[in-house]
């Protein structure tokens, strides 16, 4: 686990807490469990997969009130539930997918808490509580859904951010990393003083390999495309997968295949959600 954690056993709940961000009142309500967390702070729920629940808070830290989110694991089937007898749990593996990304130079919403409670061996339950990422929006609430009235400068921010997009998806599988779910709203971005920013989330089936396969590197230009919207040109996909290939040169010698395999992909996918 992280060095920059601190490891704390309370009740029936093992927490690991930046050792950065502490708060007294936070770590005993999130190890006593979801009901005391209720009671002491004003949970408001935030849209989640049928997985998991999630909610978003404030608590004071270092005498600054900060924004927090909450996300509660569930379990998808008995199945699911067998398996995470003998492998880590998602909140643990979302939160060692963070920071290994975190260690090669990408960004994700900053971890706050990482807990597994453990009350019998039916009653098992793991959360995961990162800080807001102040400022960002999902990349896909930041397209416009039509050309019309676009102005010039609007034009440009949209070609600069899909061109960093491409880039930052680019260096991420340069570095031999998958990420487990690149739809477009698990990508947020914020404009920094030169440059766009963008945050990971969702990071539970991210993996770094020895070497990326080719049907994961795949998989990842393939979620990046799904997005429909009149504003996003035949030219902008082609400026988010020259950014690509300008860091992925062993993609780059055979470009017009995958490109062909991108589009051939993304159309069926289309298909199969009935977008076409």
């Amino acid at each position: 686990m992280g060095s920059g954690f601190d490891k704390i056993r309370r009740h029936n709940c093992t927490l690991f807490i930046n050792k950065i961000f502490r708060n007294d009142n936070l770590e005993q309500a999130l190890s006593a469990g979801e009901k005391t967390l209720r009671e002491r702070y004003q949970l408001t729920p935030v849209r989640s997969s049928h997985y998991s629940r999630v909610y978003k808070f404030s608590a004071s830290f270092n005498g600054r009130e900060r924004w927090i989110y909450f996300k509660q694991y569930l379990y998808r089937s008995t199945w699911d539930f067998i398996k995470h007898l003998v492998r880590p749990s998602r909140a643990k593996r979302a939160f060692e997918a963070t920071l290994m990304l975190e260690k090669n130079g990408f960004e994700a919403p900053v971890i706050v808490a990482m807990g597994e409670h453990k009350s019998s061996f039916l009653d098992r339950g793991n959360f995961l509580v990162t800080f807001e990422a102040e400022g960002t929006k999902q990349i896909n609430q930041l397209i416009p859904e039509s050309l019309e009235n676009l102005t010039r400068e609007q034009s440009q921010d949209k070609r600069e951010m899909i061109r960093a997009f491409g880039q930052t998806v680019g260096r991420m599988h340069a570095a031999d990393i998958f990420h487990g779910d690149l739809r477009l709203g698990n990508v947020l971005v914020r404009w920094g003083k030169n440059d766009w920013h963008l945050f990971f989330i969702d990071n539970e089936r991210t993996r770094k390999f020895r070497r990326l396969p080719a049907r994961l590197r795949l998989k990842n230009l393939v979620q990046a495309n799904i997005l429909i919207s009149d504003c996003v040109t035949k030219t902008d996909r082609m400026r988010f997968f020259k950014a690509y290939l300008s860091i992925n040169p062993c993609v780059q010698c055979c470009y017009k295949d995958w490109a062909q395999r991108v589009v051939a992909k993304t159309n069926q996918r289309f298909r199969d959600k009935g977008w076409l």
